[in-house]
Parts: C-alpha cells; structure tokens; sequence
C-alpha cells in the first residue's frame, strides 16, 4: 500500500530536505506551502529523483484552506503515514521595538498557533504506524534577546507536541519535537540579514547542512519512548549542561554567550 508523507513547510529548507529524505525512503510526498513557484521548483527536483511529489499552496493559520487541503489528501491518498510540521518563520526584534499587536503575533501565529492547527486539521487523516513531528528550535529551549516571539512559539511547540504524544499512544501514532541549532537556510540568511546592529556583533554562528540535520532527524525519530529530538552538537550541549547545572549558573553561561542589547 502506499505511503504518504505530508511536509508543511516543504518548499525550501529543512522542510525540503525532509521532503527529499522521505521521498527516497518510498513515500510519496504532499509538499504543503504558500509560495506556489517554489513549491513547483520543488515538485520538480523531487520528480527529477523519480519521487512521486505533489504539492499544494496554503497558508497554516488559514483554516478553511488546510480543511480543504485534508480533503484533498484524503480523496487522493486516504491516509497519511507521516506529518511533518515544519513551516514557520522568525523575527528579530527587541520587544520594546514591537510596534503593534498584530506584528507581535505573527510568529506566535505562524509557528505555534499554524502547527496546533495543522495537527487538529490532519489528525483524521492518521493512522496506526503513523508518525509525526514537529520542527521547533533549540530556542524553544531557552530565551535569547531579540528572539522573544519566536522562543515563546517554538517553546509552545514543545510542549504541545509532548502534550499530544500522549494523547496518541494509545493509537500507536508516535510524536517526536526536534530542536535543531542555525541551518544554511535561505531563513536563517534573511534573518541575519534583517536582524539590528548589536545582534551582528555576535561570534559568527556555526551553521549545519539541511540534508545533515534532516538525516540526523529521521533517524532518531524512531519508537514510542523517545520524544524530543536534539540534532545539534551546540544545542545537545545546551540540554546536557540545564540538566546537570543549578539554573543561576546555566543562566549566568548563557547571558555570557549570546549578545544583548
């Protein structure tokens, strides 16, 4: 029978990447994002591999349109086998630079309220065997100045996801988080780019390939056990050092390493 692998966020990036991944390991993939000439681009690398790729445009925080796009899947596929939600974005601004409440909410929409919905909107579709996961950050492990919107949803995306692992264990449908550190990214450049004067004087950021973070993913995202998935060395770090340091010293490290205004 075939497999379904639905990516949001497919178009580019991580979410590309674990498109491609999935694809070569026999599924065939529903790329789901909003801008639809890259979306083709993307159908038609994949295709170029003898993936079998589709893919559709729509915006996550958009209801109506992901309702119709879980019609679309269930018409065509009936199932899906594996859901990836990735789409998300980040902005870099001081709290205080926020100028009103709509701009304030649009990663909060995006990235955190966009994947609650996306996973309300597709569970129908899951089965027993399914798997899901769900792109957060190793900011959603911390706070970093500058990244207030953005640490709060990928913090929200944590616990949400550990929420609803719970919920579907009984259903054999297992959950997995990962939190990946900066990725060569068309995101990541646009954010460094836009991002204000005292956040660029920090130490040059290492960054890891796509395709060697989605492979690491993939990987570990194996069995019922194991929800959060670390694929990066910096943020593995992070992790180890919250779990075995009282947390003024933790804080007092990283208050040392990132920049602040």
């Amino acid at each position: 029978m075939e497999k379904v692998a639905l990516v949001t966020g497919g178009s580019s990036g991580l979410g590309y990447a674990l498109a491609e991944l999935l694809g070569k390991d026999g599924y065939s993939v529903v790329i789901v994002a909003r801008n639809q000439e890259k979306i083709t681009a993307s159908v038609a690398k994949l295709a170029a591999q003898n993936i079998k790729a589709k893919g559709i445009s729509c915006d996550i925080t958009d209801e109506a349109g992901l309702k119709k796009v879980a019609e679309q899947v269930k018409s065509e596929y009936g199932k899906i086998d594996y859901l990836v939600l990735n789409a998300g974005v980040v902005t870099t601004k001081l709290v205080s630079d926020y100028t009103s409440a709509s701009e304030m909410k649009q990663d909060l929409e995006i990235d955190l309220w966009g994947t609650i919905l996306s996973a309300h909107t597709f569970l129908p579709l899951l089965v027993s065997g399914t798997k899901v996961l769900m792109i957060s950050s190793g900011f959603g492990l911390m706070g970093a100045a500058g990244y207030s919107m953005y640490c709060a949803a990928k913090a929200g995306v944590i616990n949400f996801g550990e929420c609803l692992r719970r919920e579907l264990l009984s259903k054999k449908i297992n959950v997995y988080v990962a939190c990946p550190g900066d990725m060569d990214t068309p995101q990541f450049h646009n954010e460094v780019k836009n991002a204000p004067e005292w956040m660029k004087k920090e130490t040059p950021r290492k960054l890891m390939k796509t395709e060697e973070v989605a492979v690491k993913i993939l990987k570990q995202a194996k069995g019922s056990k194991k929800y959060l998935i670390v694929p990066s060395g910096d943020v593995n770090l992070l992790v180890v050092l919250s779990k075995i340091l009282p947390r003024k010293f933790r804080d007092s490290l990283l208050d040392g390493m990132f920049p602040r205004p």
